[in-house]
């Protein structure tokens, strides 16, 4: 018996005895400083995706801007030149004469 118990203190001896013991004892906390490492290395990668994320929706939010103002820019310019045409029209019809050799007619032809 005292040949086994020689051998298995031997043994534990060289593996680094203290160093087992130090390892079963702190099992639980040297797991969950490997679980809190993990969830920091993880938090630290979604922070940086967030704001990644963040800056790509801003842009989109300034390209969105931009071209809303280009729209109601060309909408604003095609409101104005579809009034004029209207006008325009307008006048024509009141000075356009109909009758053949009319003196009125504008522009003068022969018809």
């Amino acid at each position: 018996m005292k040949e086994v118990l020689l051998t298995a203190a031997s043994i534990l001896g060289t593996l680094g005895g203290w160093e087992m013991i130090k390892y079963l004892i702190n099992r639980k906390t040297n797991t969950r400083k490997a679980e809190a490492e993990a969830d920091s290395s993880e938090f630290s990668v979604l922070r940086d995706t967030v704001i990644f994320l963040e800056e790509q929706l801003k842009q989109k939010e300034e390209r969105f801007a931009e071209q809303t103002n280009l729209v109601r820019k060309l909408t604003n310019e095609n409101l104005e030149l579809t009034r004029e045409n209207s006008m325009l029209k307008t006048e024509r019809a009141l000075k356009l004469c109909e009758r053949r050799n009319c003196a009125q007619r504008q522009p003068q032809s022969g018809y």
